[in-house]
């Protein structure tokens, strides 16, 4: 190993807490130094390809370990006792010599030119983080001099992701001052779906009809909590560019009141998501909390006609449209019609759209 130069690459690491962009530069410099085929990070839970940075020369090998499902039966997972116990692993302790050559985990990492390997790991135990270093398929096993170079490394790896996931704590409660200021109820979700934090606001909106239960957002219907957790999954994934996952908010429901109209939103930002302990978010709206737009404000904002713009409004109340058209003394499909022409003229699609919509031109008059 090249000490001098895994020296210069670990000493990038803290700076890449505050520059994500370093990391990339990072593998590539540990594995030249370690004289590795390849080095990635990636997360002990759900790996994924969103949520890991390796080199280049990793590019093949890494498409195939997750096209062909490697990343759900990863055998390298034997290892995570003894990454608990010392923080690194290495396949002879967890391996044997017949295993390594005819499995087909390590005949698949043949066909890329892969060979042995060691993990390192560090962040939290609850999260593990792991950096593995693949030597070339004609090297050896690491020797226990290398190994305890590589176990070296954990402090100023840790060290990283501790001050990463400090700066993405701090964001988060800077977002949730910035959303309570406005009165937003906001929640915050981590990349396993599973709720961090909430705002006061949205403190107000849980009770037995909306809760955090067991870590994670329900409704008390059954079919509205499998909507927020399909929602919750797209967002996590590049599927809510998808017109299928991002098509409005959600509407929950509530016994004799106005649904609230819930929308699902990545975080982003510049640091891998696995250093984020949150990286979603829920937004609440309560349409009883908000200014309903007058009939007459609704006519010239979209050049609805008079029962359109009462019925726009009967429905941002939360009625039924079958009530309305009772109530306006109409049939169920002069009600639908009617229906059909306000979604035209507003541009909305559903009657959370409408909601949010009529509120927004409530709060503006």
């Amino acid at each position: 190993m090249d000490l001098k130069g895994l020296d210069l690459a670990l000493d990038k690491v803290v700076e890449a807490a505050f520059s994500p962009s370093l990391w990339q530069d990072i593998v590539e410099s540990v594995a030249q130094a370690t004289g590795s085929f390849g080095v990635n990070i990636i997360p002990v839970a759900k790996r994924s390809p969103q949520l890991i940075i390796a080199t280049e020369s990793l590019g093949g090998a890494l498409e195939d370990y997750f096209n062909d499902g490697w990343h759900e039966n990863d055998w390298r997972l034997r290892g995570v006792p003894h990454l608990l116990k010392q923080g690194t692993a290495c396949e002879p302790q967890y391996t044997s010599r017949d295993e390594f050559e005819h499995h087909p985990y390590y005949r698949f990492h043949a066909k890329h030119g892969i060979g042995r390997s060691c993990m390192v790991a560090f962040s939290t135990p609850e999260d593990m983080l792991v950096m593995t270093l693949h030597r070339k398929l004609v090297d050896d096993f690491f020797s226990e001099e290398e190994v305890s170079v590589l176990r070296a490394m954990r402090d100023r790896l840790t060290m990283a992701s501790t001050l990463m996931r400090n700066a993405m704590q701090h964001r988060v409660a800077g977002m949730m001052e910035a959303f309570e200021l406005a009165d937003v109820a906001a929640i915050f979700f981590n990349r396993f779906g599973k709720v961090t934090r909430a705002n006061d606001a949205a403190a107000r909106l849980l009770g037995s009809e909306l809760q955090v239960s067991n870590g994670e957002l329900r409704s008390r219907r059954s079919e509205e909590t499998t909507r927020i957790r399909e929602r919750v999954r797209s967002v996590l994934s590049e599927s809510w560019l998808r017109p299928a996952g991002a098509d409005g908010p959600l509407l929950i429901a509530r016994e004799g009141r106005r649904p609230l109209a819930m929308r699902i939103q990545r975080l982003g930002g510049s640091l891998p998501d696995f250093f984020s302990p949150s990286v979603g978010v829920c937004l609440l709206e309560n349409p009883e909390r908000r200014n309903a737009a007058e009939p007459q404000l609704l006519r010239q904002a979209f050049g609805l006609t008079r029962t359109e713009a009462e019925i726009s409004v009967l429905l941002c109340q939360g009625m039924r449209l079958r009530q309305i058209a009772e109530r306006k003394s109409i049939s169920y499909e002069t009600a639908r019609a009617h229906l059909r022409s306000i979604f035209a003229k507003t541009g909305a699609s559903r009657q959370a759209d409408l909601i949010v919509l009529t509120g927004n031109l409530g709060s503006v008059g």
